[in-house]
């Protein structure tokens, strides 16, 4: 059985996509010759026995121009000539019409999110609107409604030509039926995983006054979490210390004196292995948050809101513990600085937890099983 998998990256050290994408890269690689296309970022660790093949594909002012019509990228020079494989899966929008250029190929939707849900609040990172022209107001209360509506469109097309979908959680794929309720049979749920083994467990060790958040900042709802905890947390809690941990954070200055922003870690676990609390503040998005899985596989107490924890089978006061509103979310990081053991417990419970359902080799056998119901040769 051989497997392509087609993606803008596969690094597990540059966030949640590249890590939902080596984790699959994993489970294929358990029971199949697995060849990973990449068309944007080449760099990061790789799976043993998986060949990798960098393909770059740029934008320019025309084919930016040309996303005005679906939003997602749809015009690619021809591919190179290679053994077709028995099943693409394409973990972008941006490179599905490219996957398309071999028709003999049954593909696979990898949906990180419900996009059409994603866009709502971070539509002005449309390439279009990152040129002269895009940038102005007058055009993107002009454009921004009807790029949405056609990038929605646009998805489900996908999703309802797709020979399967996979999603995150149960709650996304609720939102896809609504809109293509004839695909129910080929949108199934594929969890959000992480290698447990680049995790250790650091429920010990930790500085005591220690908060982390991380995230990518070019990210709407990241970014919006971020300045609530640089303008509402840290200053309530000036006995505490915030590290905000990601890229593109420029922008988010000043800071407050007990808060940091220090920029994209290579190494997550390092950044993890001091942490008190780990935090997840998000009130918007879509998907299910793998940051919050990084913070359980390491052991660490975790704070976040129902939005943020939302999609994944955690209880709170068992796994974690989740607070919405300034307030309760304040308190919980209080209670969990001044109290070691509690710390220790959750953590314990919750790195048990990744290890039962949400380390990749959970669904080996589930997506073994899904491949060959595509009619594989």
């Amino acid at each position: 059985m051989d497997v392509e998998i087609l993606t803008y990256e596969a690094d597990p050290d540059r966030g949640g996509f590249g890590t939902r994408v080596h984790s699959l890269i994993r489970m294929f690689a358990a029971f199949a010759r697995v060849h990973v296309t990449m068309t944007d970022w080449f760099g990061g660790p790789r799976v043993p026995g998986v060949a990798y093949t960098a393909l770059p594909v740029r934008d320019t002012p025309l084919t930016r121009l040309r996303r005005l019509r679906t939003y997602y990228k749809t015009d690619f020079p021809p591919r190179p000539a290679a053994d077709p494989a028995d099943l693409t899966v394409v973990e972008t929008l941006d490179l599905w019409e490219l996957a398309g250029q071999r028709a003999d190929v049954p593909r696979v939707l990898d949906e990180h999110n419900v996009y059409w849900e994603l866009l709502k609040y971070d539509l002005a990172s449309a390439p279009f609107f990152s040129t002269w022209a895009g940038r102005r107001a007058s055009v993107r209360r002009l454009l921004g409604p009807r790029l949405l509506r056609r990038a929605k469109d646009f998805e489900i097309a996908v999703i309802r030509r797709a020979e399967g979908t996979l999603v995150t959680s149960e709650a996304d794929r609720g939102r896809v039926l609504e809109e293509a309720p004839d695909a129910a049979d080929r949108v199934h749920v594929l969890p959000n995983t992480v290698d447990l083994d680049r995790f250790p467990d650091f429920s010990s060790g930790e500085t005591a006054d220690e908060a982390v958040f991380v995230g990518n900042y070019a990210y709407g709802p990241n970014r919006e979490a971020a300045r609530f905890v640089l303008d509402r947390l840290a200053p309530s809690l000036p006995r505490a210390r915030f590290r905000l941990v990601g890229g593109n954070a420029a922008g988010l200055e000043p800071v407050p004196p007990n808060a940091e922003l220090t920029g994209h870690a290579p190494d997550l676990a390092a950044v993890l292995r001091t942490a008190a609390v780990c935090l997840a503040p998000l009130e918007r998005g879509s998907g299910t948050r793998l940051k919050i899985l990084s913070y359980l596989a390491s052991g660490k107490a975790v704070v976040a809101t129902s939005k943020a924890a939302e999609g994944l089978e955690v209880a709170d006061g068992v796994h974690l513990l989740i607070r919405d509103g300034e307030g309760p979310f304040r308190r919980a990081i209080e209670e969990l600085l001044a109290d070691p053991g509690l710390r220790r417990d959750l953590g314990r419970r919750g790195r048990a937890l990744v290890q039962e359902r949400y380390d990749w080799r959970a669904y080996v056998d589930w997506l073994r099983r899904f491949s060959a119901g595509l009619g594989m040769r």
